[in-house]
């Protein structure tokens, strides 16, 4: 699917959660207000027809935006080496605003969200066939074209990820350093989706154009 038609997508689905005045963040919440740490929504997000699973949550952190007001946390399943069950392996965290609107994508290490850690190199063949359906709620929709808008800048940051992972604690084994609490966030990059989508749209009408 080309990115054109995902910010076509994404245009659509900003316009059906201004119809209900909503956004994604409001849309997990369901009109709760959240607690430090509690995940939203009950039972997280499962993303039917794909392999992707996700939550929302607001608390404090080492390298947390001043503007943030929680954050998403993506997961991809994959498969456990030892036990051959299926895992979830972390790719990143989206920041968002009081406003619900997205600031940030970010990496973590592997002691914050658990699960199977992977090296960027295979995080980014997820992203290479992510499907939407009208199964998905509106934010499970929103939150999988945020990554097919952001694939090549998600596998850049996850790259710096694990460059910072092996330069900042260069005496250590991968397996130590995954555990180490005094490192916390790897990798950070801003968000402006409204400037990402001008600059798609524009990249598609110059394409088009220069075609004819």
């Amino acid at each position: 699917m080309s990115i054109a038609v995902v910010a076509t997508d994404m245009l659509a689905l900003l316009e059906a959660f201004s119809k209900k005045k909503s956004n994604a963040v409001l849309d997990v919440l369901a009109g709760e207000t959240p607690k430090q740490d509690e995940k939203f929504p009950e039972g997280e997000l499962h993303f039917p027809g794909t392999g992707w699973r996700g939550f929302y949550h607001c608390h404090d952190g080492p390298g947390k935006d001043s503007r943030e007001h929680g954050h998403f946390h993506l997961f991809v399943e994959v498969t456990d080496d030892q036990t051959m069950e299926p895992a979830w392996s972390h790719l990143a965290g989206l920041s968002i605003d009081y406003a619900g609107q997205p600031i940030e994508w970010f990496t973590v290490n592997n002691w914050v969200t658990g699960g199977k850690w992977l090296p960027a190199d295979e995080l980014r063949h997820f992203m290479d066939n992510i499907t939407r359906n009208s199964a998905q709620s509106l934010s499970e929709q929103w939150l999988l074209c945020m990554l097919s808008l952001y694939t090549d800048s998600l596998a850049q940051l996850l790259i710096e990820r694990d460059r910072v992972l092996i330069q900042i604690n260069a005496d250590s084994t991968l397996a130590d350093s995954l555990l180490n609490k005094d490192i916390y966030m790897l990798s950070h990059q801003p968000v402006d989706l409204e400037q990402k989508l001008v600059s798609v749209m524009e990249d598609t009408v110059n394409h088009e154009e220069s075609t004819l």
